[in-house]
C-alpha cells in the first residue's frame, strides 16, 4: 500500500515560505511581549528603589537630626549631674530632660519584602538595604526605652523637692548617659549603609523643626 502526500496548493517552496513567515512572526511576538514584560519588570524595580530611597533619604534627617543633638544632650546630662549635687532639698526643674527622638519609618521595606520586583535589585544593594532596616527595625525598641527612661526623668525633676523622687534621679542620669553612648557606637554604621546606597538626607518630609542646641539652654526651675 502506498501512501501519498496531498500536496500544498502553490507547491512545497511556497508553502515553506508561509511557514516561515508563520514562525517569524510568532518569533517577533515572544520578542515584543517579552520586551514589553522587561521594561514593565525595569519600571516597577525603579519604582520600587524609589520609593525605598524616599524613605531612607527621610530617616537619614531623622537620624543626623538626633545625632545634631548629641553635644547638648551630654552637656544637659552634665548640669543635671551638678544640680542634683546642689539643689536646695525643695528645688524643682521644669525643663529637666527632654530629647527629641524620631521614629524610623519601614514601611517601604515591609512591601519591598513581598514585591517580586525587589528580586531585580542587585543583590549587594538588596542585602544593604536589608542590613540598613534591620537595624532600624532594632532601634525603635532602643529609641522606646530611651523615650521612656526621658519621660520618667522629667517627671522626678519637676517633683524633686519629695526625697523619694530626689533619690532616683542619679539612676536615671546613669540610664540616659548609657542610652546616649549606645547611640552614638551606632552612628557609623547607619551612615556607612546609607553612604553606601548614595543616600542623602531629605529633610522636606519632617513635619516638626527641632532646635538642635535646645538642651544647651540654662536649667529653669
Amino acid at each position: 500500500m502506498h501512501f501519498h502526500l496531498p500536496k500544498p496548493l502553490h507547491g512545497w517552496r511556497a508553502f515553506a515560505g508561509e511557514v516561515g513567515i508563520i514562525v517569524v512572526g510568532v518569533l517577533i511576538a515572544l520578542a515584543a511581549e517579552q520586551l514589553v514584560s522587561s521594561i514593565r519588570e525595569r519600571d516597577d524595580m525603579a519604582q520600587l528603589r524609589s520609593a525605598l530611597r524616599s524613605e531612607l533619604s527621610d530617616d537619614r534627617a531623622r537620624w543626623e537630626s538626633i545625632r545634631a543633638q548629641d553635644p547638648c544632650t551630654e552637656k544637659r546630662l552634665d548640669a543635671l549631674d551638678e544640680w542634683v549635687k546642689t539643689a536646695p532639698p525643695n528645688a524643682t526643674l521644669s525643663n529637666g530632660y527632654r530629647p527629641f527622638l524620631w521614629n524610623m519609618h519601614s514601611s517601604a521595606w515591609d512591601l519591598a519584602k513581598t514585591n517580586p520586583a525587589a528580586m531585580h535589585i542587585p543583590l549587594k544593594e538588596r542585602l544593604t538595604y536589608a542590613s540598613l532596616y534591620q537595624a532600624i527595625d532594632n532601634w525603635r525598641q532602643f529609641i522606646e526605652e530611651e523615650n521612656q527612661n526621658s519621660e520618667t526623668l522629667v517627671d522626678l525633676l519637676a517633683t524633686a523637692d519629695q526625697p523619694e523622687n530626689r533619690r532616683q534621679i542619679r539612676l536615671h542620669l546613669v540610664h540616659a548617659r548609657f542610652m546616649l553612648s549606645r547611640r552614638r557606637l551606632n552612628y557609623d554604621y547607619f551612615f556607612k549603609r546609607f553612604d553606601e546606597l548614595q543616600i542623602k538626607p531629605d529633610r522636606s518630609q519632617q513635619t516638626v523643626q527641632v532646635d538642635p542646641r535646645r538642651l544647651c539652654a540654662p536649667l529653669r526651675s
